[in-house]
C-alpha cells in the first residue's frame, strides 16, 4: 500500500492523471503498468511500483533545490486578481530585506526592488534535504505608476550567497474579433482552369479576393505545413513534417521571377510529355500527391539553381531570409539529408543522423531551401490579398523535423491521442510524439513560441487544434493501444499566456477547437483569454430544437472537415457507413435512422422549407447558414463545398491516410464559382445578414 501511495504521489507530481471521467460519465482508472510507462516516457527511471519511493524522494529533492520556478506568469489588462505572484525558497538564515528582485525588461532597462516590498505571505518549513528554509510568496508587478508591458522578461532574485532567475511572461488577452464571416475550402481541393492537379498559394489569394470582395472577413483552409510526399505519401495536414516550415507543394512556379530566368522551367511546360502529365493531374478527381510533387519539383529545381547562380536583390533577400530563420535552413538540410539516406537504402526513410549531412552545394539542398523561401513568400502574398484563417495542428509526424530540431521539447516513448468514447470505442492513436511538459518549459518554451509565430505570421485568425492540449493530453505509451493511456497535465497558465502574448503581438484572433467532452476549466480559460470557442450546428441541432442559437464568443459553422456533409447528414449517409463498417449493429442503425428522420422533419418545418422535395437539402442548408449569420456568433464559417452539394467529407476519421482522405478535389473551379450567380448572391446575402444583425429574408434557391 505504501508503494502504491508513493506511486500515486509521484504520478501527481509529474502531472500524470491516474483517472479521468469519460464521455459515458464514468470514472476510468489507468492501469498501474500504464502509469509506470507514462512516467518513463516523462523521463522518470522507474521499473515498478516498488521503486516509486526512491523516485519520489529524488523528484522532491530536485524541486526543493530550485529556489524559483523557471517560468512565471503575470497578466495585464484583465482586471483585479490577475497580476501574478510567485514563491521563492530561501535559506532560513537569509532575511528578506537582504534579497533583491530585478526584472530585466525585454525592451531594455531594469526594475529593481527589495523582496520585502512585495511579500504577500510566508510559509516556514524544512525542505526534504533537512535544511531549514522559508518560502515567501510575493507579487510580480513592480509597483509604481508604470505596469509591466506585455513581453518576455527575466526575473532575478539575488541574496548574499546565491541567485535564481526565471522567464517572466507578461501577457494580455487575445485580440477580439469584429463580427464577420468567412469561407472554407482546403487548398489541395481548390481547382482552377490552369491548375497542376492541386491548388496553389496564388489560387488561395484569388479565392480570398473573391470571398472578401463579397464582404467576407477571411478565407480558411486546412493546415498549410509540409508533408512526406515520397511514395507512399502521407498527406494528412494534421501530421506534418514540421510546424515550423512551409508546404512547397502549393508553390506556384509560374508566379516567381525565376521561372523566366531559368529557361529549363518554361521549357518543361512546352514539353509534350510533361504537358501530358500535367493535363492528367489537372483533370483528376483526386490529388495524386506523389506525381504532383514530382511535377512541381522538376520545375522548381532549375529555378533554384538559377537563383543561386546569380546575385542581385533576389539572391540577397534569399540569404537574409535564412539568416532570420535558421530553423528553416536546418529544415531544408533535414529534408535533403533524409533523401540522401533513402538513396543509401536505410530502413527508416525519414530518419538520418545529422541535418548537415547534405552539403550546401547539392541540388537537393538548393531545391529545399528555395522551396521554403518561395512558399513563405507566396503565402505572405496570399495573406496580403485577404485575411487568412489558419489552422495549427496539435502534433507533428513522429519521423518529422521538429523532434530533431528541439528534442528536449518532445517525449519519445509515447503518442498523443484520445481515450475510448462514444464515437471511437477503441480510442484514437494520433501517432505524434507529445510535447514534454517539463522539457519545453526548461527550454523557455522556445519551440512552442516558434510554432505560434509560424502560425500567426501570415494569418488574421488561427484555429488551435485540440485546444484542450494546452491543459492536458492523453498519452498512449509505446507498446500499448489507445484503450490504455493516461492524461498528462501541462502548465496551462504558462501555455495560455504564451498564446495570448503571441496573438496580441501578431494581432491575430484565436479560435480554440474545443469540440467534444472537455473540462469546464478549459472553456473558462478560453473565455478569460478572449479565445473564441468552436460551435458546430451539426452537434447542437436536435429534433426538439433544430436551430439552436449559438452564443456570442464563438466561431459557428454547420460542420467540420471530419464530419458528414450537410446533404449526407440530411439523408443519413453516415449511419449507412457506420452500419456497413460494422461499427453499429443493424438494430442501432434502424433506431438512428428513425431519429434522423425526426430531426429532418423538424428542421424542414423550422426553416420553412416544408416538404422533402429534391431541392430541400440545399434550401435547408442555406436556411441554417442564414440562421448562423443572423445569430450573435462573432464569426461564421461557410464550407463552400457544402454550397455545391458535396456529400463526401475531406476525411473519414479513424481510416488512415489512404483512400480519399485529404485527396478529393472540389466539384467546381474558382472560375465556375465566381460565375455562379446563385452562390454569389447567397454569400452577399450572408454579408447583409451579418452587417444588419439579423433581419430575416426568404431562403435562396439551391444550385
Amino acid at each position: 500500500m505504501t508503494a502504491l501511495a508513493d506511486l500515486a504521489q509521484l504520478a501527481a507530481l509529474r502531472g500524470v492523471q491516474a483517472s479521468f471521467r469519460g464521455t459515458d460519465g464514468r470514472e476510468h482508472r489507468a492501469d498501474e503498468d500504464v502509469v509506470l510507462a507514462v512516467l518513463r516516457a516523462l523521463g522518470t527511471p522507474i521499473g515498478s511500483a516498488a521503486e516509486a519511493s526512491d523516485a519520489l524522494a529524488e523528484l522532491q529533492r530536485a524541486r526543493a533545490d530550485r529556489p524559483l520556478e523557471p517560468v512565471l506568469v503575470t497578466r495585464v489588462g484583465m482586471g483585479m486578481g490577475m497580476a501574478g505572484s510567485a514563491t521563492v525558497t530561501l535559506p532560513a538564515e537569509v532575511h528578506p530585506r537582504d534579497v533583491w528582485c530585478t526584472i530585466e525588461l525585454e525592451e531594455g532597462g531594469v526594475v529593481r526592488r527589495r523582496l520585502t516590498s512585495s511579500i504577500v505571505g510566508m510559509v516556514a518549513g524544512v525542505d526534504p534535504r533537512g535544511r531549514p528554509a522559508h518560502r515567501y510568496r510575493f507579487g510580480l508587478e513592480p509597483g509604481g505608476s508604470a505596469p509591466l508591458r506585455p513581453g518576455y522578461h527575466r526575473f532575478v532574485v539575488e541574496w548574499p550567497s546565491s541567485r535564481a532567475d526565471a522567464l517572466l511572461i507578461c501577457a494580455p488577452r487575445c485580440p477580439a474579433p469584429s463580427r464577420g464571416w468567412g469561407a472554407f475550402l482546403p487548398l489541395h481541393a481548390v481547382r482552377t482552369e490552369r491548375d497542376w492537379g492541386v491548388g496553389s498559394y496564388s489560387d488561395l489569394a484569388d479565392l480570398g479576393r473573391w470571398v472578401c470582395g463579397l464582404g467576407g472577413s477571411m478565407v480558411g483552409a486546412l493546415p498549410l505545413y509540409p508533408a512526406f510526399l515520397d511514395p507512399p505519401a502521407d498527406p494528412s495536414p494534421y501530421l506534418p513534417v514540421s510546424r515550423l516550415a512551409y508546404n512547397e507543394l502549393f508553390v506556384d512556379p509560374t508566379a516567381l521571377p525565376e521561372f523566366a530566368a531559368a529557361p529549363a522551367a518554361p521549357g518543361l511546360l512546352a514539353d509534350a510529355e510533361f504537358a501530358g502529365r500535367l493535363a492528367r493531374e489537372h483533370d483528376a478527381p483526386v490529388v495524386d500527391y506523389e506525381e504532383v510533387a514530382r511535377l512541381r519539383r522538376q520545375v522548381l529545381l532549375p529555378m533554384a539553381e538559377a537563383l543561386l547562380a546569380t546575385g542581385g536583390s533576389r539572391r540577397n533577400a534569399f540569404c537574409a531570409f535564412f539568416d532570420a530563420h535558421p530553423e528553416l535552413r536546418a529544415y531544408a538540410q533535414f529534408r535533403a539529408g533524409g533523401e540522401r539516406a533513402r538513396c543509401r537504402g536505410e530502413a527508416a526513410p525519414h530518419r538520418h543522423d545529422a541535418p548537415a549531412g547534405a552539403p550546401a552545394e547539392t541540388p537537393t539542398l538548393a531545391y529545399h531551401l528555395y522551396a521554403q523561401w518561395a512558399a513563405a513568400q507566396q503565402l505572405a502574398s496570399a495573406a496580403e490579398a485577404a485575411p487568412l484563417y489558419a489552422d495549427l495542428p496539435i502534433g507533428v509526424h513522429p519521423d518529422g523535423f521538429d523532434p530533431f530540431w528541439a528534442p528536449g521539447s518532445f517525449a519519445t516513448r509515447a503518442h498523443g491521442g484520445a481515450p475510448p468514447d462514444l464515437f471511437f470505442a477503441g480510442g484514437q492513436d494520433w501517432a505524434f510524439p507529445p510535447l514534454h511538459p517539463d522539457g519545453m518549459r526548461d527550454e523557455g518554451y522556445d519551440y512552442f513560441i516558434g510554432t505560434l509565430r509560424r502560425a500567426f505570421r501570415h494569418a488574421a485568425y488561427v484555429r488551435i487544434d485540440h485546444v484542450m492540449g494546452l491543459q492536458r493530453l492523453y498519452w498512449i505509451p509505446e507498446g500499448y493501444d489507445a484503450r490504455h493511456g493516461a492524461y498528462v497535465s501541462y502548465r496551462a497558465e504558462e501555455l495560455h499566456a504564451i498564446v495570448a502574448l503571441e496573438a496580441h503581438r501578431a494581432g491575430v484572433v484565436v479560435v480554440g477547437e474545443d469540440l467534444g467532452t472537455v473540462p469546464d476549466s478549459v472553456r473558462e480559460r478560453m473565455a478569460r483569454d478572449a479565445m473564441l470557442r468552436s460551435w458546430v450546428l451539426q452537434f447542437e441541432s436536435t429534433p426538439e430544437d433544430p436551430l439552436p442559437a449559438p452564443p456570442e464568443a464563438v466561431l459557428a459553422s454547420w460542420g467540420t472537415h471530419d464530419l458528414p456533409r450537410f446533404t449526407a447528414f440530411f439523408f443519413g449517409d453516415d449511419i449507412d457507413e457506420e452500419e456497413a463498417a460494422g461499427r453499429i449493429p443493424p438494430a442501432a442503425a434502424t433506431a438512428a435512422r428513425a431519429d434522423r428522420a425526426r430531426w429532418r422533419h423538424s428542421l424542414l418545418q423550422a426553416t420553412g422549407v416544408g416538404a422533402e422535395t429534391p431541392d430541400a437539402p440545399g434550401r435547408a442548408l442555406r436556411a441554417c447558414l442564414d440562421h448562423l449569420a443572423r445569430s450573435d456568433a462573432a464569426l461564421v464559417l461557410v464550407d463552400l463545398e457544402e454550397l455545391w452539394g458535396e456529400r463526401q467529407p475531406q476525411n473519414h476519421p479513424g481510416t488512415g491516410t489512404g483512400g480519399m482522405n485529404w485527396r478529393r478535389r472540389a466539384a467546381y473551379t474558382l472560375e465556375e464559382a465566381r460565375r455562379d450567380s446563385a452562390d454569389t448572391e447567397f454569400l452577399r446575402r450572408l454579408q447583409g445578414l451579418r452587417a444588419e444583425g439579423g433581419r430575416p429574408r426568404p431562403v435562396a434557391a439551391s444550385r
